[in-house]
């Protein structure tokens, strides 16, 4: 087989009939978990909704069928969250309750940005960050929306979607399946979808870092005998940003997860993070490490170091920070931007300026891997920010995006077809579905190493090869990284592994009884 290494129209129609068998092959769901977990999310939302209505002294709630009758007093007062006009509603309410709703710029139909009163999760986050002398922690009300819709979501979309009932080695498990498209996007990152027949959904995007994600990550099981073996590019969009900045002592720092020992390499985090805030913040993972005293400002970070890479204002990242239940404003992320660039002045001046000059000279970009896109939106003398901005992100996320889809087209293409296992791919990483023998697993560790162990030059000379690391698991939840990709580290994680699914299916056995 001819290893591809660069996007062809060929490679792109073989690519497709890869990823319509991955998502044809779908994902094992475990019928009892997803029954208690529709149960439970039902509860909790219910339990979310008795809080809002406590609180604001009315009846707050979802669905026509859970309305008050006409004739009760408190008919016109009430707020349907999930009507037709339940965001109309809810503003309205919110305002006769004195809140402060702010106004969130959008789109509209004709694609220009206007400002409007909004209740959407931006809007209500914003509420809640909102000094409340009442309410110092947060407005519980606000919190109980926000968790209702979090709750709704993952009820509706994923724990009430359509499976295709399958037998497998002897049991009846429902698979989740999806439809996926390798052109879905300008970046040519896969989309994914419901499938064909209105099956599954979307693959790619399952909730992860909510409180809430657990309860349908859980349901994801591998099938019989099997064991997942999740595979994920270190620091992915690090590498070609590094690259395009011409940083080579960022390159260094990244290079270092190939070292053995997990507390030889460095947390590109952590490090930026102790330079703006000036003081020590260890690696996470480390001895030192103290998740209550260091995990927020590693994680702010994270996102100062995304919020430069891809050109983001102090508003938008006080609003994206917002948006995952932080409030940092807009004065703060100004400063924040502005010591991270004194650290690192590279992403500004070598990076973006090559971006901008090409959209000047030539209105294309170029990946490493020969995707091409044109960019006819920025004018002379005008603020052309929204332009640059999809332009800074181009390169960095085709390329990991492209380097997922070689090694997937390649693990795919180079074996038995019962030797195929993929079921999931997330942009940056890879998902299998393996024998759980110890075996086994090393095996398909080998290939999979060998898939990513690709160089990835760039218009500067540069060259770069982006790492991976792996985590086994018997479910999407609760699974365990190795250390290394090797055998010893294997041992020492399944070993993990295997306590904690006793741990798991005794408290299962102590509720059932």
């Amino acid at each position: 087989m001819i290893r591809p290494n660069t996007i062809t129209s060929d490679y792109l129609h073989a690519l497709q009939a890869v990823y319509y068998e991955i998502g044809d092959r779908g994902i094992c769901i475990d019928p009892v978990r997803l029954a208690q977990a529709r149960i439970e999310v039902s509860a909790q939302i219910q339990a979310q909704l008795a809080i809002a209505s406590a609180q604001w002294n009315c009846h707050v709630f979802i669905g026509a069928a859970n309305a008050l009758s006409k004739d009760d007093p408190g008919f016109t007062d009430s707020v349907n969250l999930n009507a037709t006009q339940g965001d109309r509603a809810l503003l309205s309410k919110l305002v006769s309750l004195g809140y402060n709703v702010p106004k969130i710029t959008k789109k509209n139909e004709e694609g220009d940005y206007e400002q409007a009163f909004s209740t959407g999760e931006l809007a209500l986050q914003k509420i809640l960050s909102q000094d409340n002398p009442k309410y110092p922690q947060g407005d519980p009300a606000i919190r109980a929306i926000l968790k209702v819709r979090e709750l709704g979501k993952i009820l509706s979309v994923y724990l009430s979607a359509r499976l295709l009932p399958a037998f497998i080695r002897g049991r009846e498990i429902p698979l989740f399946q999806s439809t996926i498209n390798v052109a879905g996007t300008v970046t040519g990152r896969r989309t994914s979808r419901k499938h064909t027949f209105g099956l599954g959904g979307n693959n790619q995007n399952f909730p992860k870092h909510s409180s809430s994600a657990k309860y349908f990550r859980e349901c994801l099981v591998p099938r019989p005998g099997n064991i997942f073996l999740f595979v994920d590019q270190i620091q992915a969009e690090e590498w070609p940003v590094s690259a395009l900045s011409q940083n080579l002592a960022a390159l260094a720092d990244l290079r270092t997860n190939y070292l053995p020992l997990r507390s030889q390499r460095v947390d590109r985090h952590s490090k930026l993070a102790s330079a703006v805030f000036n003081e020590y913040i260890p690696a996470r993972g480390t001895i030192d490490w103290d998740e209550a005293k260091h995990g927020m400002k590693r994680y702010l970070g994270k996102k100062i170091k995304h919020a430069r890479n891809y050109g983001m204002r102090p508003p938008r990242m006080s609003e994206s920070l917002a948006q995952e239940g932080f409030a940092v404003s807009i004065p703060a992320c100004k400063i924040l931007l502005e010591k991270a660039a004194s650290v690192d002045p590279t992403v500004d001046t070598i990076f973006h300026e090559y971006i901008k000059q090409e959209l000047s000279d030539t209105h294309i970009l170029k990946t490493p891997f020969g995707r091409e896109r044109m960019f006819l939106g920025a004018r002379p003398n005008a603020d052309n920010n929204s332009v640059f901005n999809e332009a800074y992100s181009y390169i960095p996320q085709s390329t990991v995006g492209d380097n997922t889809g070689f090694a997937v087209y390649e693990l795919e293409t180079s074996y038995a077809s019962e030797e195929r296992t993929i079921i999931q791919e997330g942009h940056d990483s890879i998902v299998f579905d393996i024998p759980e023998d110890k075996e086994t697993i090393n095996r398909y560790l080998g290939r999979v190493a060998r898939a990513f162990a690709r160089r990835i030059k760039f218009h500067n000379g540069i060259e770069i090869e982006i790492p991976i690391s792996a985590e086994v698991g018997y479910d999407f939840k609760n699974s365990v990284e190795l250390e290394n990709l090797n055998s010893e580290s294997l041992n020492i994680a399944l070993d993990e592994v295997y306590e904690k699914r006793a741990e798991k299916a005794q408290k299962e056995n102590e509720v059932a009884a």
